[in-house]
């Protein structure tokens, strides 16, 4: 499947994603009392139409940009990096929303709802609105099942100025287009803090074109392709 990509643009709140994260808190968002299954409403819906977003460039936190010494900066090489969109083009990293996208269609496709899934081969053109009601007369389908990730971020803990952490968050709604009305919403957030999977040495940003890099990425991706991909139950 050829993806083709919009941009949106949104602030990074870097140690607060981290944080949050690491607590495991999650938003499970539209539904009072708690999340439902999503697989009866993907069943029940006439048809559904699967959409993406771009993510934004990885932000890359340093201390110099928090107000750290200039000799902790200089002394790490923090301050020496590029920001994180430059790396990740540099180093042709995949946008991780084409990543995720990509693995859930394929759950998508191998369920039981599939003859009614339309999933367009371009993400939807305009940029990313909370607002449900934006689909109106965008879409013929009845549902709409969308993919946002909009939080990547690298960042150091206080003390710890050599090691940087990676949290990636993404979110998956499903959206009644007829009554403009979010029926099921899900938050990944992958947390940097949990294990070496996701930790990087400043210097290894760079080093190896960006070897290193791109497995941090990749396994956040995959990460959340896999919490996302369970819910919906297929594959």
């Amino acid at each position: 499947m050829e993806f083709h990509f919009s941009y949106r643009l949104q602030s990074v709140p870097a140690l607060r994603l981290l944080a949050t994260s690491a607590l495991g808190l999650y938003c499970a968002g539209a539904i009072a009392g708690g999340q439902p299954d999503i697989r009866p409403l993907l069943e029940a819906a006439p048809s559904v139409g699967f959409v993406y977003y771009r993510a934004p460039g990885m932000s890359v936190t340093t201390p110099a940009m928090t107000g750290g010494a200039n000799l902790v900066t200089a002394g790490t090489k923090s301050s020496q990096l590029p920001e994180g969109g430059e790396m990740e083009r540099a180093f042709e990293i995949p946008n991780a929303s084409s990543e995720i996208a990509s693995q859930l269609v394929a759950r998508l496709k191998s369920g039981s709802f599939a003859s009614k899934l339309h999933v367009e081969d371009h993400p939807h053109e305009r940029l990313w609105s909370r607002d449900p009601g934006a689909y109106h007369g965008e879409t013929q389908d009845s549902y709409v099942l969308e993919l946002s990730v909009d939080r990547l971020v690298a960042a150091y803990m206080p003390f710890n100025w050599k090691t940087y952490y990676y949290g990636l968050s993404a979110s998956l709604r499903l959206i009644d287009v007829a009554q403009s009305k979010v029926v099921w919403e899900h938050r990944c957030n992958q947390s940097g803090l949990h294990g070496s999977t996701y930790k990087l040495k400043v210097d290894e940003f760079e080093a190896n074109g960006g070897a290193r890099l791109k497995e941090v990425e990749r396994a956040a991706n995959d990460f959340c392709a896999h919490e996302l991909g369970d819910l919906l139950g297929a594959g």
